[in-house]
């Protein structure tokens, strides 16, 4: 019996010593600078070490140390943890066995909530997504889209994609897309330049993207400068409704008219929306339609916001852009495509609708002049 005893002492004093070298090893192990080029930083986090050490400065009074024996985890350790996960899009247990972050389960996904809930600050948020608030702004926005592109008055362009969330376990009709999936819907608004000006993480994926952009305050804000005699437009695609702030296609313009001519300018000018959707999906493939996150809606909704973050961080750095497969971008437009038919779409009076194809018709012809310039 003293035997037993004994042998059940010497167990649990190994295991306890191996519990302790495995901490140290985990410690020594995220201490070390394993990556040493700019490109390995943006290949594995999608920031650059200047940007992460930026970012890591930024969050450090939003983020609490961690209080554990040792040395615990650094702010560092946690954006890193963040930053692998959003960019890979893979689950934690593999995040853990990463030599660059060497966390627990319960650690990285502690990690994660943190760094995203840091991100969502208002201040960090209004920092990085800033929707044009003075003229001079507005001015600047509507400048480089005629440079670009040649389209009067546009301030950006708007369109909505779907990011995939395990299923809900209340008001689940609010995501259910169909058979088995569930997904945010999330609107954004671009600039000429492949920036994220506003973005709507708030409904779910069976909202129409037309009633999202009706209930939002961008709306409202639009058509207070319409009646206060500024002339903005948004360029949407036609599951939106004409309006005189939010510019369409027009259907069957006859060939070389002035309507197929402004609808080639239109669609040019709007693919920019469709690029930064994928260049955002590229850089954080956590927001592919296939990788399913497992997080509460209201989670999810943080996680865009995150994602939106740093992907105009990256953009205005000038950092390179991560393209996903052609069979992914497929599956990305098959999905949506699904998703849109089944959707009820919200529909102006026939007042706004009227002013909004006179406005359109001015445009029309502004572009027809112009064309040989």
């Amino acid at each position: 019996m003293a035997r037993m005893f004994l042998f059940k002492a010497l167990l649990e004093e190994a295991h306890t010593l191996d519990k302790l070298e495995k901490r140290r090893q985990s410690t020594k192990i995220r201490s070390l600078s394993l990556l040493t080029r700019d490109d390995d930083y943006v290949s594995v986090y999608r920031l650059s070490k200047e940007l992460i050490d930026q970012l890591e400065y930024e969050l450090l009074p939003l983020i609490k140390p961690t209080k554990r024996r040792g040395k615990g985890l650094s702010t560092r350790i946690k954006l890193l943890c963040t930053l692998s996960f959003l960019a890979n899009g893979s689950y934690q247990k593999i995040i853990k066995e990463n030599i660059r972050t060497y966390l627990s389960q319960s650690s990285a996904s502690r990690c994660i909530n943190e760094v995203v809930e840091a991100l969502n600050n208002p201040a960090i948020v209004k920092k990085y997504i800033r929707f044009p608030q003075n003229i001079q702004e507005r001015q600047m926005l509507k400048e480089r889209f005629y440079k670009k592109f040649g389209f009067p008055a546009a301030l950006g362009c708007i369109d909505g994609t779907l990011v995939a969330m395990q299923k809900p376990a209340e008001n689940e009709e609010r995501f259910y897309c169909r058979k088995g999936y569930h997904a945010r819907n999330v609107q954004l608004i671009t600039d000429a330049d492949l920036n994220i000006l506003h973005v709507d993480p708030t409904y779910g994926g069976a909202t129409h993207d037309s009633f999202i952009f009706n209930y939002g305050v961008i709306k409202d804000h639009l058509e207070a400068l319409t009646n206060a005699g500024e002339e903005v437009v948004l360029l949407g695609d036609s599951g939106y409704a004409q309006r005189a702030y939010l510019m369409t296609p027009i259907s069957g313009a006859e060939d070389n008219s002035a309507e197929a001519y402004y609808n080639d300018c239109h669609l040019t000018a709007r693919n920019s929306v469709e690029r930064t959707i994928g260049l955002l999906k590229g850089r954080f493939r956590c927001l592919l339609v296939h990788r399913v996150l497992n997080y509460h809606p209201d989670v999810v909704a943080k996680i865009v916001v995150a994602c939106c973050v740093l992907h105009n961080m990256c953009n205005r750095a000038g950092l390179p852009a991560f393209t996903f497969s052609e069979d992914e971008r497929l599956e990305e437009l098959q999905t949506i495509a699904e998703v849109q038919r089944r959707q009820t779409r919200d529909l102006p009076s026939n007042t706004d609708l009227a002013l909004g194809q006179l406005r359109r018709r001015n445009i029309v012809n502004r572009l027809w002049r112009s064309r040989h310039n």
